[in-house]
């Protein structure tokens, strides 16, 4: 009779440990999760970015030299026109801005060429679980080719 009390006393000492362990494991798994939904979030900051930038240069390289467009056709000489480039980039940047606000972005710069448009932007990340103090930069460029 003894040892059956004894036997007993020894598995209500353990007891406990397999809840500490349960437990354990519930927060690696809450850690984890909280990473991969913290990085699947910058990583769609980042696309919205980039699908930003992609757009503004879209609309800048449409900025050619019409007359010269209209008097030779479409030829390697067809060229864009720097400043209007540039304006319809930075006016699509901002239109873009005011329709779908991103939280701390910056137009880093906007560079027009008689043969390409480039913008680089960034932004904040924003998180959901860990605070980051770091920014996404994305850069697009659009260059203007003749293929004939």
């Amino acid at each position: 009779m003894r040892k059956a009390r004894r036997h007993c006393r020894s598995v209500r000492d353990e007891r406990g440990s397999v809840m500490l362990l349960g437990l354990g494991f519930m927060a690696v798994i809450l850690i984890a999760v909280s990473v991969a939904t913290d990085a699947a979030l910058a990583f769609v900051q980042r696309s919205t970015l980039q699908a930003r930038a992609d757009a503004a240069v879209l609309a800048g390289v449409q900025a050619i030299d019409l007359e010269a467009y209209y008097l030779h056709g479409a030829t390697p000489a067809t060229a864009l026109v720097p400043g209007t480039a540039r304006t319809k980039t930075m006016s699509h940047l901002q239109r873009a801005e005011v329709s779908t606000q991103i939280p701390g972005l910056e137009i880093v710069s906007v560079i027009a060429t008689d043969r390409a448009v480039e913008a680089v932007i960034k932004a904040p990340i924003r998180t959901a679980f860990w605070p980051i103090e770091a920014t996404i930069s994305v850069a697009s460029q659009a260059q203007l080719d003749y293929v004939g």
